[in-house]
């Protein structure tokens, strides 16, 4: 179980909406599904070099009640903001099975 004291910060669900033309979604994440209230934590981060240059990425996890992940129907390909950032999850797990807590991986690209 989280406390709900912990539970500082408002997620943002984006989803992407607009399909291309291969029926496939593009990367276009405008449609807001819902919100839910979440704790982070930093997990710490690394640079990688990318097209010639240097790409800095931080790792996040999030802690939720899980209900809310089931309320809002939060799928793996969908994107969090949280506090002004923008996050990619990586994955999503319902801690020891009992339909509690929700814990959410998630990747930031900087």
């Amino acid at each position: 179980m989280i406390s709900a004291g912990r539970l500082r910060f408002i997620a943002t669900i984006k989803r992407s909406s607009v399909l291309g033309d291969l029926g496939l979604r593009n990367k276009a994440f405008a449609t807001t599904v819902g919100t839910f209230r979440c704790d982070m934590t930093d997990q710490g981060g690394g640079e990688t070099a990318y097209a010639g240059g240097i790409s800095e990425s931080r790792n996040w996890e999030i802690q939720c009640r899980w209900g809310a992940i089931e309320e809002e129907g939060l799928l793996p390909s969908d994107r969090l903001e949280i506090d002004g950032k923008i996050l990619n999850i990586i994955s999503i797990s319902n801690e020891f099975n009992r339909d509690r807590l929700g814990t959410i991986q998630c990747s930031e690209v900087i």
